[in-house]
């Protein structure tokens, strides 16, 4: 074995590393053929090692016998090599590889110039040592540090012999100073069917952004006929973006779609805005837009907005594609200030809602509020031990009918942490008063009605440990909640309704002070919750085995506050509430929740979801709700292998009340180690009044490169639980 070094003068072997990347998840549709060299400054020496080597006083240096050049993290392995001290030029033949962090490439020849840093190889392939893609070219050469030139390339991510898709540019150009690759006549074979075609395509050849057109996508349904889109992305900036998207609707016409992105050490946001002009159907132009943003200050402030508006109530029901989109009933505008401190929470608030329920009357729209300002404040370990807590909100309440006005609310509350090592016990007190500025009422009413009251509490916890199992490899704990509450009753009959309804009853809601959200009224009780919670934990894998929960509040009087229209309550207890998880082994989980109606004596709610999965590619998911007189439905949804690459998937929700289908799709998938096809039908209720709609999504996904189709996978992973998994 021979050991050389060559003189400075020499100077180092470029290295070249060749790299067919995905596209960046900031832009994660563009088509593009991403071949990146990566290139750290050349060191002054390469170490050569070489089983013969032969140097002559004319400059000429031969080697054989497993040579191998070394620069830093990149080896050159070769049969044989020759270097010409006078030109610098390295000739390596034989079975040639050069190899670093992210790539192999091997050929016969191949050629470095180290002055200059360009090389070249012949018939070269290469793989990424990630395994994520090979591909061939018939030259790759280097005329500068900056630059990369590649003639014939065909990529896969395929095995070796079974190019199912290959990617074919004759002639691809890197710049690695401008961060951008160039490639003319870029085909796109599958299953040896060309499917897309570039005459010339530009990409980044970094983690930089690149404007360009993303993949396309397309559909059918029985709403909008051919749906078709095809996005082009705008890198403005680093910190800028906007996708555009224009969608093609057979039987609506032509949508535009506009995201735009924005970020900076201050701001982050993002517009999103569709426009739909001369809908073929409805005979009108449609629209819809979203802001969402946020200003952050280092003083502790943030300013943040939220506003969706659509042109009318039926545009996500025509336009959208989901179940919740079709059943939303309002949009949101709100404008919000926040500071925040070691003591306070402050927020101002403008919010209004635009109704998209045609059922919902005037007089049942939500208020604005025009504005809200809230304070939030608390003090530990004050006095005596005392935790002392500051509660206040002024709100001007606007509606177009209807009272309005102004409502303060005033709670001061003050309370005594009792502790002690897995116990603790907290006595308090809320003194709340409310007070009103009302215009718009009947006449003959009090326009500055207002209500002040008590509230005593004492919530008391404890928790208990036990090891358990035959080698106490488990623990147990016993979790006890006693929480007393008494309010006193107030007349509040003359108190209006802007923002308030009752709670609804699960198993965090029972402990809370008020039966009812907001502050138009408060409600009389004089009850105790109990509430137990038991988990078995497994030590050594850091994991629940067993969480179960039962609780119940007790009433010691009746209570007489209600809503307008509401009635009283005279029962003695609330429903018996039990919530239970188990995730006993790896294939198997569940979660079960149950209310039972002592009052009534039957089943007022039950939810039960259980979950097999046996292993990474087999999910069955088996779900029933049932709340008594509004819904009983059963749901089930599964992802399953009828082979090595072919899997069936489906999903059916059933109303049992309605007897009818809410949503159905069926589907196949093929899936390989390099390329993935989907095609589901699906058939859903898309409107209030309970019309359905079909369409069918197909997509073929090359892995590695892009995705072709509907977005089929999306369906899924919103539809199967654990399918993304």
């Amino acid at each position: 074995m021979v050991a050389a070094a060559l003189p400075p003068a020499a100077t180092a072997a470029v290295a070249i590393s060749l790299a067919m990347l995905a596209p960046a998840a900031s832009a994660a549709d563009h088509f593009a053929l991403k071949l990146s060299r990566t290139l750290e400054p050349r060191p002054a020496t390469v170490s050569v090692t070489a089983d013969y080597a032969e140097l002559s006083a004319t400059g000429i240096s031969t080697m054989s016998g497993d040579v191998e050049l070394r620069s830093g993290d990149r080896r050159i392995i070769a049969d044989s090599a020759r270097y010409d001290a006078r030109t610098g030029l390295f000739d390596v033949a034989g079975h040639v590889r050069l190899m670093d962090a992210t790539l192999e490439i091997s050929g016969d020849l191949a050629q470095f110039d180290t002055p200059s840093g360009a090389g070249a190889f012949t018939d070269a392939n290469f793989r990424l040592t990630n395994g994520l893609g090979r591909g061939t070219a018939a030259s790759i050469s280097t005329p500068g540090d900056q630059s990369m030139e590649l003639e014939n390339v065909r990529y896969s991510t395929c095995p070796e012999g079974e190019d199912d898709w290959l990617l074919e540019a004759p002639f691809t150009r890197l710049d690695r100073e401008k961060g951008i690759g160039y490639a003319r006549s870029v085909r796109v074979e599958f299953q040896g069917v060309p499917i897309l075609y570039a005459p010339y395509l530009s990409f980044p050849v970094s983690d930089q952004r690149k404007s360009g057109f993303l993949m396309p996508q397309i559909g059918n349904s029985q709403r909008n006929g051919i749906d078709f889109e095809l996005p082009y992305y705008f890198n403005l900036a680093p910190n800028l973006d906007l996708t555009l998207t224009p969608r093609y609707l057979s039987k609506r016409g032509l949508q535009v779609k506009n995201n735009l992105r924005y970020l900076s050490p201050r701001n982050r946001g993002n517009l999103f805005v569709e426009y739909l002009p001369n809908d073929s159907i409805e005979d009108r132009d449609r629209g819809y837009l979203n802001l969402d943003h946020e200003t952050r200050f280092a003083s502790g402030w943030r300013l943040t907005a939220d506003v969706a508006h659509v042109t009318d109530q039926r545009y996500f029901e025509d336009l959208g594609s989901t179940l919740a989109a079709n059943s939303l009933t309002h949009t949101e505008r709100r404008f919000d200030a926040v500071f925040r401190s070691d003591h306070w929470l402050l927020r101002g608030r403008v919010q209004g809602f635009q109704t998209l329920d045609p059922n919902i009357v005037p007089e049942d729209e939500p208020y604005a509020s025009l504005p809200q300002l809230y304070a939030e404040g608390q003090w530990r370990d004050g006095l005596a031990g005392l935790t002392w807590d500051w509660q206040s909100e002024l709100v001007s309440f606007y509606r177009s009918n209807g009272v309005t006005g102004e409502r303060l609310d005033l709670q001061p509350k003050v309370s005594l942490p009792l502790e002690t090592p897995g116990i603790s016990v907290v006595p308090s007190v809320i003194l709340q008063h409310t007070q009103y500025s009302l215009r718009d009422t009947e006449p003959g009413a009090n326009t500055s009605p207002s209500r002040t009251a008590p509230r005593y509490s004492v919530d008391s916890r404890a928790v208990f440990e036990r090891p358990a199992g035959s080698r106490d490899q488990l623990l147990q704990t016993l979790e006890p909640r006693i929480r007393y509450i008494h309010i006193p009753f107030r007349n509040q009959d003359d108190l209006p309704v802007f923002d308030t309804g009752e709670v609804d009853v699960n198993l965090d809601q029972i402990f809370l002070d008020d039966r009812f959200t907001g502050a138009d009224r408060l409600g009389d009780t004089d009850q105790v919750t109990v509430g137990l919670t038991t988990r078995v934990i497994d030590l050594g894998a850091a994991q629940e085995l067993i969480t179960a929960t039962v609780g119940q509040t007790l009433f010691l009087s009746d209570r007489e506050v209600s809503l307008p229209g509401g009635s009283t309550d005279t029962d003695n207890a609330s429903n018996l509430i039990a919530e239970v998880g188990l995730n006993l082994t790896n294939q198997w989980n569940a979660n079960m929740e149950y209310q039972w109606d002592p009052d009534e004596s039957r089943t007022a709610r039950a939810a039960v979801r259980l979950q097999y999965r046996p292993d990474s590619n087999r999910v069955l998911n088996l779900r029933y709700r049932f709340r008594r007189n509004q819904l009983e439905q059963s749901d089930i949804s599964f992802a399953w292998p009828i082979n090595e690459n072919w899997n069936v998937v489906g999903r059916w929700n059933y109303s049992l009340a309605e007897e009818e289908t809410l949503e159905r799709f069926a589907g196949l998938e093929y899936d390989s180690c390099c390329w993935a096809a989907r095609l589901v039908s699906r058939s859903f209720i898309s409107t209030r009044d309970g019309q359905r709609e079909s369409a069918v999504f197909a997509q073929i996904e090359l892995k590695g490169l892009a995705s072709v189709g509907s977005r089929a996978d999306t369906l899924l992973e919103r539809g199967i639980l654990g399918y993304s998994d």
